[in-house]
């Protein structure tokens, strides 16, 4: 079989399906990969010739439209910021995906980029199959709002499924324009209700890349064509390629861990921090506070060089293998990525949640009600707020649930091949 996949967005958003990818192409079958143009060499080093499309995934993120439009406290400036968002890279996308899907006989893409993938896909009479690294369909299961902890099962599940629901009228509401731009480019009718509907009635494949023990009764939901397969990652040999902080191979990384006690981890991925000083100083503040040691992973931000040295019990590392360091690690501050939300659980560690947008509060919010997390919106993070998350999580009963659900992940490895299996039949 022919796959093409079509992978907007940050490395959260790539990584995962290129561990798909990856077993796709061991299984024999023939694997194109279009990814933004700064992932390209990061694709590379996992032996995948990745097309460039769109603009830098990396220069969006920074960009005023994502760091302050898209946070503003004024309606209209964020509702304008969503839209523009919603739809960026969308022409260059069909551009570029065009070619490959009249190769394939599988489009396949991650969370985003799905409208233009689909209807490219549709355009060509191939299948069509998404993965989804964070619940984002309607359901009466995973909380998008915050209700009572008192209310009952009978009173919140309906609230929360309308909420979903609501939630998808306003998507649709925002880039039905922009998609049936997409559509008439490539010769398709005009769409007339969301993707969430049009996928179901033909019946697309879109699977649940994230742990079923997380969202316990959300398979029961929804249909077969939602399966939940677990998180997806990247062997220990592929990840060795990726070039990030392994702490077998940084002797003075090992030295500093084996020096004290477990740190906590920090991190926020590919998210903008802002300004490096000022989170540092938080970090700094608050673990003194608390008589922890960090380690501080850069992630896409670029620190100067010697923030740490005022406070000799933070390190700060550039991008950092998870799977190494987490380990090492007490407790993790983190954006609330799918990816690193999965390290993290994998690893045993309770989590604060600094999330910013998109499918962090998520996370965040089904952390709390597992018993394992905190979350905290990032901008309201400071030495104080963060000082009283972590004494949060630091709590004994609060690790000691977090150890517990690691041992009922399901392994990545069997979660990919999962997923391989799923692709290989989608119809």
């Amino acid at each position: 079989m022919r796959f093409a996949f079509a992978l907007l967005g940050s490395r959260g958003d790539v990584q995962p399906a290129l561990a798909v990818a990856l077993e796709l192409r061991g299984r024999g079958h023939e694997v194109e990969v279009a990814v933004a143009p700064n992932l390209v060499e990061f694709v590379a080093r996992l032996g995948i010739t990745a097309v460039p499309v769109g603009g830098d995934s990396r220069d969006l993120l920074g960009s005023g439209l994502v760091r302050e439009d898209m946070r503003s406290r004024v309606p209209a400036r964020r509702l304008r910021a969503l839209r523009a968002v919603a739809s960026v890279g969308w022409d260059d996308l069909r551009v570029g995906l065009v070619p490959l899907a009249a190769r394939a006989d599988v489009v396949v893409t991650g969370l985003l980029g799905q409208e233009v993938g689909s209807a490219v896909a549709e355009a060509h009479d191939v299948r069509f199959a998404a993965l989804h690294f964070c619940p984002v369909r309607a359901n009466p299961v995973v909380p998008i709002v915050d209700l009572p902890a008192v209310w009952p099962d009978r009173l919140a599940r309906p609230v929360q499924a309308g909420a979903w629901r609501a939630g998808e009228a306003a998507r649709w509401h925002l880039t039905r324009r922009a998609e049936n731009e997409q559509r008439a480019r490539l010769g398709l009718a005009e769409a007339r209700v969301g993707l969430p509907e049009r996928l179901r009635d033909r019946g697309a494949l879109e699977v649940q890349a994230y742990d079923p023990a997380l969202v316990p009764g959300l398979a029961d939901a929804w249909p077969a064509r939602r399966p939940v397969v677990g998180f997806l990652d990247l062997g220990a040999e592929e990840r060795r390629r990726l070039a990030d902080t392994d702490v077998a191979e940084d002797p003075a990384l090992e030295d500093w861990l084996a020096a004290g006690p477990p740190p906590v981890y920090v991190g926020f991925g590919s998210m903008a921090v802002g300004d490096p000083r000022r989170l540092v100083a938080t970090v700094g503040r608050a673990s003194a506070a608390l008589g922890v040691r960090v380690v501080l992973s850069t992630g896409w931000n670029d620190f100067p060089p010697g923030l740490d040295a005022a406070h000799p019990h933070v390190r700060i590392v550039g991008p950092a293998d998870h799977a190494t360091l987490l380990p090492r690690c007490r407790a993790a501050v983190h954006h609330g990525g799918a990816g690193t939300t999965a390290a993290a659980l994998r690893a045993g560690l309770p989590a604060v949640v600094g999330w910013f947008s998109a499918d962090q509060p998520i996370w965040a919010r089904l952390l709390r009600d597992l018993g394992v997390g905190v979350g905290v919106r990032f901008r309201d993070l400071d030495a104080t707020t963060l000082a009283a998350a972590l004494a949060q999580v630091l709590d004994s009963g609060c690790a000691a649930r977090a150890r517990h659900l690691a041992a009922r992940l399901v392994d990545p490895g069997t979660a990919v091949a999962g997923a391989a299996d799923l692709l290989e039949r989608a119809d």
